[in-house]
């Protein structure tokens, strides 16, 4: 039964799929990604050609993304206003060209595998290969191929923080390449194919002895972390207010403006009786929909509100763009009352999510925004400034998407902040998994920069992380919360490898693959035709 199955195409390319899906949020049974290094491998040295290793590449893909991108349907037809059907016509798009870093690896696997004579070859190539070669490619082309909601199976690792402090010299790329190795290698013992060289059980040492150097340092990183900085009380505000519109339609916007303060003042007071008096409070992306700068009844009452709490506080709001009054901003305010002043800094969203924020071709095509009335018109901002306290602590600031993007983190981070804010809207996704794999996602940021990160949002889930990628206590999904946490801060911004040289590893990666893919065929003992 099971010498059956391993040669099905199917079942591999099914349980290639599944394996992903189960390692990632909610479910997140890691051991699965380790896994699937090895069923993948195995429908590549099954496959033909070039051709076929596309298309099969493609399939798994399309299991992947509807099984852990299943929410985008939703968003299609619920802020879309499109048909179930037709959702889920544009969902299928999606899915296929939304991890096509999947084909082009099963693709180019299977060519090098058809032209390798393995008879020939030396066995310790084979295993070098095996180890160190595919995962090269892999990992390279994970980093290469752009994606709309950027991951890599190694987030899948998001909760074993022993496993995964080397993201700071790496980042993610090397966290792939390990994994992928790890599971390159089992696959030979569990998935032999015809025409394999005898593989010696010393191919082990090295998936091995790289996972216990990688063990071995994330240990050392936590017993050796001390901060040196001071630390820092912060309120998380998460009202459970999503859609305005929604509120709008039911009391008019001008109700569901008041009801919006009023569920976040009384939530902010309730956090200001706290034992652990807050230093810093913090509402999610939008918490004031309105121009806060304006000079309006709501600005006004938001301004007293912060007067009155004398706290630093920060918090989402819409901020006017003075070239078009058609259009705001996406934007995040500092309120801390200093020197007769009481609005000290704002950061305009750089990054706006495609058919959320701003609709593609809108500006060349306008018609586009009233076919789609729910997408925004927001205008980008250009610049990552930091806010600093009257504390003299510096804050990093991302909005939404924002930090889930590596490089432009470490763009934020590099202005010499102590910690990153960041303010999140994940109502747009509904009652799905979404929430918990962009928190997921967004905990390597502070283990590849070394510094914590505070994540309020609008309707969960809410937390901080520490420089270690460790998560506080977090809020629910869709209910009320506040959480004070203290976190804490380094005296000076740390300069970590990944900080300074951004995802080297992955260019090394390319550079591996290259080099051992040159020697069969140097040596005359395959062909080079395609």
């Amino acid at each position: 039964m099971w010498a059956k199955l391993s040669q099905s195409k199917k079942y591999l390319a099914i349980l290639s799929g599944l394996l992903v899906i189960l390692a990632c949020p909610p479910i997140s049974w890691w051991i699965c990604i380790f896994l699937f290094p090895a069923t993948y491998n195995a429908l590549t040295l099954r496959l033909t050609s070039f051709k076929s290793g596309f298309l099969w590449g493609f399939f798994v893909s399309v299991v992947i993304m509807a099984g852990v991108f299943y929410w985008v349907t939703y968003v299609i037809h619920v802020f879309g206003y499109l048909p179930w059907i037709v959702s889920g016509l544009l969902y299928c798009g999606f899915c296929g060209f939304g991890a096509l870093n999947l084909p082009l690896f099963t693709a180019i696997s299977v060519w090098a595998h058809r032209r390798i004579a393995w008879k020939k070859v030396s066995p310790r190539w084979t295993e070098v290969w095996f180890a160190i070669g595919l995962p090269a490619l892999f990992a390279f082309l994970e980093y290469l191929i752009p994606k709309l909601f950027p991951w890599y199976i190694a987030n899948t690792l998001y909760r074993m923080t022993w496993m995964t402090q080397a993201a700071e010299i790496g980042g993610n790329p090397l966290l792939t390449f390990a994994v992928y190795s790890a599971g390159s290698v089992l696959g030979l013992f569990i998935f032999p194919w015809e025409g394999r060289p005898k593989i010696s059980p010393g191919i082990v040492a090295f998936p091995v002895l790289l996972w216990a150097l990688l063990i071995g340092f994330s240990v050392q990183r936590i017993q050796a972390y001390h901060p040196d900085g001071p630390s820092l009380n912060v309120a998380l505000i998460q009202a459970n207010i999503g859609s305005l519109e929604k509120r709008a339609a039911r009391k008019g916007i001008r109700g569901a403006v008041e009801e919006t303060l009023q569920r976040y003042e009384i939530l902010t007071s309730d956090a200001m009786k706290n034992a652990m008096h807050p230093d810093l409070i913090v509402w999610p992306e939008t918490a004031v929909p309105f121009q806060i700068e304006g000079t309006g009844e709501f600005a006004n009452h938001v301004l007293a509100m912060a007067q009155r709490w004398n706290t630093a506080f920060i918090t989402g709001a819409y901020a006017a763009v003075p070239w078009n009054p058609m259009s705001d901003y996406n934007a995040a305010y500092l309120l801390e009352p200093a020197g007769g002043k009481l609005i000290q800094d704002a950061y305009q969203k750089n990054v706006l999510l495609a058919f959320g924020e701003y609709m593609p071709l809108g500006e060349t095509f306008p018609i586009l925004y009233q076919w789609f009335p729910a997408v925004s018109n927001f205008t980008h901002g250009t610049r990552q400034n930091p806010f600093t306290l009257k504390s003299g602590v510096r804050l990093g600031i991302t909005i939404c998407y924002e930090d889930i993007i590596p490089s432009f983190f470490r763009k934020t981070v590099d202005n010499g902040v102590q910690a990153v804010i960041n303010l999140t809207n994940d109502s747009w996704f509904g009652p799905t998994s979404e929430p918990y794999q962009h928190a997921a996602l967004a905990t390597f940021r502070s283990i590849e920069n070394r510094l914590p990160l505070v994540r309020v949002t609008n309707t969960g889930i809410s937390f901080t992380v520490d420089a270690l990628g460790r998560m506080s206590e977090t809020t629910k999904v869709y209910e009320e919360g506040v959480l004070v946490s203290q976190i804490h801060l380094p005296k000076e911004a740390p300069r970590t490898i990944y900080l300074i040289y951004g995802d080297w590893f992955a260019w090394l990666c390319l550079a591996m693959f290259a080099c051992l893919l040159v020697i069969p065929f140097r040596k005359g003992h395959a062909s080079l035709s395609i």
